[in-house]
């Protein structure tokens, strides 16, 4: 306080440069300190939210405050939000990890490594991650070498993370006696399963602002550029739906059956790594293919026109990048998933391109989030291992607001139910905003059709890999005023494929069918 009144009066009279620099690392300091103290008052109280909410501040200030990290993720915790306190967790502990292990460390340090470790086997084991958890804590162990820490009883430590990985083994054993039935596995995923389904996080304005009319022009004129005929976007409701409005497409005139509706290229599309494939358009490029100008870039294009499309877009934000990493964790995936991934990268190279925050995006801000317990049981953590990796590659900070952890998982929530497109043949998929507005009806009056299902129906050659564009087809009469569904578990069930886009239904009973729209979708139809 002495010095910081020195520093005060000198800057007020001579206003020397070393005085200003130690009153700016004084304010900054303070500034930090009364975050963090705020935080750890409200969460004292048990107001979370405003916990959660002055760490935040805090963390944009200065990310390199470990403490910060690790006080949010806890508060995570209590809100229910595991996933997003194991990403705190790890950032703490890539923090305070290296002053430890170097030895330039006090009691202080010590203590935020060992109560960090905790809280992120905490986080691990109630995100259904038993394995990780026990391996965080074993970590933790090798690290702080069972140093005596005040409050920490390191044999008490030890048996919860015996119980982490008897409960791993348990669940693995269980799973693995099951078979390869994928139905009567998601059944007893049910079960199993802790973490529950999520959608949106009550923070995050966006979605407070995204079923209002405002937006819904925006999504109109969106519909508008993809040549939509006879339809328009509208608020509609379902009867019991947590939901009070959803987007819906609605037809402005009478249709007669077989006329197209809407005509509409993806936003995204998405292959596996190593596949002779176009970037942009998934086109095969192995016998005529235009690679990156770049020397350094090793994607392939099938023209300079989708390379010039692909540059616009999201192709100049990781041109010449190393995407091994990323790449040995999508191949980590089923083929399904891991596309997932690959979009949600080029999701974020548009948005770091147009310097806005990925919610922005058009196409992309109009669509509602879920994720199903069950899926992220079995993709949720390897997807914020890719978060790190994307981060990382894209050099954004994890601190930055438009791109939080909360934002990426949105995201990633956004893309998996909505209208995404897979080819399990060629391991392709495209990702379509319009059509992800249509509506399930499990007896639908439109259907899906490709540049595929009409070159078979024609006699003519085609390219499993290539899917320029999907229209939306009427399979009957459908009245002004009407709306216009699709069914989507046409096709679903990948153990039977359609060569013609909604013929074949997904095998199996009403239950099956309604166990695919729940866990996919997060409806019960």
């Amino acid at each position: 306080i002495l010095q910081y009144s020195q520093v005060t009066a000198n800057f007020c009279t001579k206003k020397e440069p070393r005085d200003i620099a130690l009153l700016h690392i004084f304010l900054h300091t303070t500034q930090i300190m009364n975050y963090r103290e705020k935080g750890n008052k409200a969460f004292v109280d048990r107001e979370f939210e405003t916990a959660r909410q002055e760490y935040t501040k805090g963390i944009e200030v200065d990310p390199e405050d470990p403490r910060l990290w690790s006080n949010r993720a806890q508060t995570f915790i209590k809100l229910g939000y595991p996933e997003l306190a194991s990403v705190d967790t790890a950032i703490a502990r890539s923090l305070i990890e290296p002053k430890i292990i170097s030895g330039k460390y006090d009691d202080v340090d010590l203590v935020l490594l060992c109560k960090n470790g905790w809280r992120e086997a905490e986080a691990l084991a109630k995100c259904d991650g038993f394995e990780l958890a026990a391996s965080a804590l074993e970590r933790l162990f090798q690290i702080a070498n069972r140093r005596p820490v005040a409050g920490v009883d390191w044999n008490a430590w030890e048996r919860e993370r015996d119980r982490y990985l008897k409960k791993h083994y348990q669940d693995t054993t269980l799973l693995n006696s099951i078979g390869s039935d994928r139905h009567i596995l998601l059944e007893q995923l049910v079960k199993m399963c802790k973490f529950s389904s999520c959608g949106v996080y009550p923070w995050d304005i966006r979605s407070q602002e995204r079923c209002t009319l405002g937006s819904l022009a925006s999504v109109q004129k969106l519909l508008e550029k993809n040549s939509g005929k006879g339809i328009k976007v509208s608020l509609v409701s379902f009867p019991g739906a947590s939901q009070t409005h959803e987007f819906g497409i609605v037809a402005t005139e009478n249709i007669k059956k077989g006329t197209i509706l809407l005509d509409e290229k993806p936003l995204i599309s998405a292959h596996a790594p190593g596949q002779q494939l176009c970037d942009f358009c998934n086109k095969s490029a192995s016998s005529k293919k235009f690679s990156c100008p770049k020397a350094n870039c090793s994607e392939i294009f099938c023209s300079r026109d989708c390379f010039d499309k692909a540059w616009r877009l999201y192709h100049r934000a990781i041109c010449g990048k190393n995407l091994d990493l990323l790449y040995e964790i999508v191949n980590k995936e089923l083929k399904r998933a891991g596309n997932f991934l690959i979009m949600i990268l080029k999701i974020f190279a548009i948005a770091k391109q147009q310097d806005i925050c990925p919610l922005d995006i058009e196409g992309i801000k109009h669509l509602f989030p879920f994720q199903h317990s069950t899926a992220w049981f079995q993709h949720g953590l390897i997807a914020i291992d890719f978060y790190f990796e994307l981060m990382n590659l894209l050099k954004l900070s994890v601190s930055d607001p438009r791109y939080e952890p909360w934002i990426y998982l949105t995201i990633y929530r956004k893309t998996k139910p909505n209208t995404s497109f897979f080819n399990p043949l060629t391991s392709t998929g495209q990702f379509y905003p319009i059509i992800s507005l249509f509506n399930h009806h499990c007896d639908p009056n439109a259907g899906c059709e490709d540049v595929v299902s009409r070159a078979i129906r024609r006699g003519k050659s085609f390219d499993f890999g290539m899917t320029l564009s999907t229209q939306i087809v009427a399979t009957r009469n459908i009245k002004k005023g009407d709306q216009v569904f699709l069914n989507y578990t046409l096709g679903h069930d990948l153990n039977i494929l359609s060569a013609v886009g909604g013929t074949v239904k997904a095998s199996g009973s009403t239950k099956i069918t309604r166990q695919v729209l729940e866990t996919t979708y997060g409806f019960h139809c």
